[in-house]
């Protein structure tokens, strides 16, 4: 799991005006809403007796008060109010736990979960065809699976798969007419595009069975996005007919990851086939869950040692590459050494104003991160008998 990125922590729709408790990267977060209706999210955790602050409530302070003795924490986590104190007392320095900055976006709750300054923010996915209502149909899903977030990131950009796991994208014998066109990767994006050869289009009262025939070719643009494992599949089922299947993919903890999901369609944009569109979208991932649940083993190889590639596995390699290189650079929770303290110690994710702050000694520990930089990506052996040391991944 990493820091410094943007994550989704809970639709916008589901924070009104009680506090409401969110978990991401193993920890637990609070998220409410100010009397102008702007979303915060604060440590769920009260620095005096360590109350839950999700169970807590607002106040008229745009607070959020402990439910245990009634502490209220600012937007910026800050005690402005101990009500044992009465009005007016001191408030200590230390009296305050991390805050993270928020955005709304696609009808979901962003957080940015670490320290890094605004400027050297990675910004938050682009997703244009949402706010485009008068060109695009939006629905959305929720799904949660028994499997680590970058394990998840994987299977979404995986074309080559989907012959042999989603009957509706392909057919087994069509696997080697599946074909990568080309990859594009940047500092924390990555694009492939792909064509395949899926059977003929059914669904929508029999009405799609009309606009695909068997095995024509069809589009398949797959994306990925470092700031809140983003996975973006845009699908073009022909020369006028587009789908947008757009996930945010947050790691709950190590071992659970929920996706917020969203695809759009220009077509058939009538409420009435909303829910058509939403029964596919939750099939497909029922689908993966179902593969990805059951890999060995369930964390995504920190090397290529012990697996086999093939060409046609360069933009998850991409992937790769680019989660190692964010590895490396410390941003990675050292979950092993969490471990440790498990029941006996609370940390938290640290927050930007713990670097405002350089001289606070604050109440809270922060996470403990991986450090070092591992040994290089060893020799790995592709078909046909290449050895090569990574190239697969290094050349998308």
């Amino acid at each position: 799991m990493l820091t410094n990125l943007w994550y989704v922590a809970e639709w916008s729709n589901v924070v009104k005006d009680k506090p409401v408790k969110a978990k991401l990267l193993g920890q637990n977060f609070v998220l409410y809403r100010d009397k102008a209706g702007k979303v915060h999210c604060l440590s769920d955790v009260c620095i005096h007796r360590g109350g839950s602050l999700s169970n807590g409530w607002t106040t008229d302070r745009n607070c959020v008060a402990c439910p245990y003795h009634g502490w209220e924490f600012d937007s910026e986590g800050k005690v402005q109010f101990i009500p044992s104190r009465g009005e007016g007392a001191p408030i200590p320095e230390r009296a305050r736990i991390d805050a993270y900055p928020t955005e709304e976006r696609y009808g979901m709750i962003w957080v940015f979960m670490g320290d890094l300054p605004e400027s050297e923010r990675y910004p938050i996915p682009e997703f244009p065809e949402y706010d485009d209502r008068d060109n695009w149909r939006p629905v959305s899903l929720d799904f949660t699976w028994k499997g680590t977030v970058d394990r998840v990131v994987e299977n979404g950009i995986d074309i080559a798969h989907t012959s042999f796991v989603h009957p509706g994208f392909g057919y087994p014998e069509m696997a080697d007419q599946n074909k990568i066109i080309d990859v594009e990767r940047g500092e924390y994006w990555g694009r492939s595009s792909n064509v395949l050869h899926p059977p003929q289009l059914e669904g929508n009262f029999g009405l799609m069975k009309f606009f695909r025939k068997d095995k024509q070719p069809t589009y398949v643009t797959p994306s990925f996005y470092l700031p809140g494992h983003c996975v973006r599949l845009h699908i073009k089922v022909n020369s006028w007919m587009d789908m947008v299947i757009f996930d945010a993919n947050t790691p709950v903890d190590e071992n659970t990851t929920r996706s917020f999901a969203i695809q759009v369609r220009n077509f058939f944009k009538w409420p009435m086939f909303d829910g058509g569109a939403i029964k596919r979208t939750r099939n497909v991932f029922q689908q993966d869950a179902e593969i990805v649940e059951a890999l060995s083993p369930n964390y995504l190889p920190e090397t290529l040692e012990n697996e086999v590639s093939v060409e046609q596995d360069k933009f998850m390699g991409a992937w790769r590459v680019i989660r190692r290189k964010h590895i490396d650079m410390g941003w990675k929770i050292d979950t092993r050494a969490m471990k440790a303290y498990e029941g006996e110690k609370v940390f938290t994710i640290p927050s930007p104003a713990r670097k405002t702050n350089p001289d606070l000694k604050w109440a809270l520990e922060t996470v403990p991160l991986v450090t070092g930089k591992p040994d290089l990506i060893p020799t790995t052996t592709v078909a046909g008998g290449v050895s090569e040391t990574a190239q697969t991944a290094e050349s998308a």
